[in-house]
């Protein structure tokens, strides 16, 4: 597969143009893919001090299906990249974006982002990665000891959403100085956090598989366009193969929400395509093993890679 180099457009005003619209350089962009991705990544760069990428130590792919949600992204990176730069493993960012107009469907682009993995030939920098984590663009972890890694079992990362609890880190700074003068402010931030505790058995958000996992229940489902129902189908394909999931306790499973309130495509039919008995006669024939597209450009990025896939 031909690697594409950095594409490099115009960062100067991407600062000031994303608290303005954080749309507005892809609206006015020739290229609206490349380079929308290439200002988030200079401006990584730009913010950020972190380690260049190196196959030195065990890999870990955290896979992110991403479609139009820049800003998340931009605040997913800038917090996850210092974040996974303290534990000691190798981890690569997979932003793997759908394109066109079609109903988003993150659990295809989970099973397209492992396939292009095995398929990757040494040299490559997704080459012999065994463990992925599927997470959402809109989530991060509360807690800095969480470890992200995968187990024997499979490994469920989140128990809880924090909706509303991340905020720019320069806000936070001016939020401090507020709290040191008037302490009862607070009490103020105390009522703003939503810890909103998840049933005991949700599946989503931030969970860890080895190659070993993803090839017994042949991946995800290829037939949940729009949003929801996926994870609960991915719980039953796990449960038909006998896979355990662990689940982190404590703080470490509270994560942070950036935006509850999104708008959300939701599939009419999830319902019906999570009848266990459906699950049960189709998981051979629906999976990772049947899923076909076409990627249509990658680019390694300084700090992650991106993929756009039409599927």
């Amino acid at each position: 597969m031909v690697e594409l180099g950095v594409m490099i457009a115009r960062p100067n005003d991407f600062l000031e143009l994303w608290f303005k619209d954080p749309y507005a350089a892809v609206n006015t962009s020739p290229s609206p893919y490349t380079i929308k991705l290439s200002e988030v990544n200079i401006e990584l760069l730009r913010e950020l001090s972190l380690p260049a990428w190196n196959n030195a130590s065990e890999t870990v792919a955290i896979i992110v299906p991403y479609r139009g949600r820049l800003k998340h992204l931009f605040n997913f990176l800038t917090h996850m990249l210092p974040f996974l730069g303290k534990q000691r493993k190798q981890f690569v960012i997979i932003v793997t974006e759908q394109a066109g107009e079609e109903s988003f469907n993150r659990a295809k682009l989970f099973n397209v982002a492992i396939k292009e993995i095995r398929m990757s030939e040494p040299g490559d920098r997704l080459y012999g990665i065994e463990c992925f984590i599927l997470h959402d663009v809109d989530k991060i972890p509360s807690s800095p000891s969480v470890l992200y890694e995968c187990g024997q079992n499979v490994r469920q990362l989140v128990t809880a959403f924090r909706s509303g609890a991340y905020i720019n880190r320069r806000v936070i700074i001016i939020i401090i100085i507020i709290i040191i003068i008037i302490i009862l402010l607070l009490m103020i931030f105390h009522v703003l956090f939503c810890i909103c505790r998840l049933y005991k058995e949700f599946l989503g958000a931030a969970t860890a598989f080895t190659w070993d996992h993803v090839r017994k229940m042949n991946g995800a489902s290829n037939l949940f366009s729009g949003w929801g129902g996926e994870d609960d189908e991915q719980l039953v394909r796990l449960q038909l193969n006998n896979i355990t999931v662990d689940r982190v306790r404590g703080p470490d499973g509270i994560f942070d929400e950036f935006d509850a309130e999104h708008a959300r495509d939701r599939n009419a039919d999830r319902l019906n395509l999570l009848a266990a008995r459906h699950v049960k006669a189709r998981w051979r024939n629906d999976g990772i093993r049947q899923t076909h597209y076409k990627v249509l450009s990658r680019i390694n990025y300084d700090q992650f890679v991106w993929l756009l896939v039409a599927i």
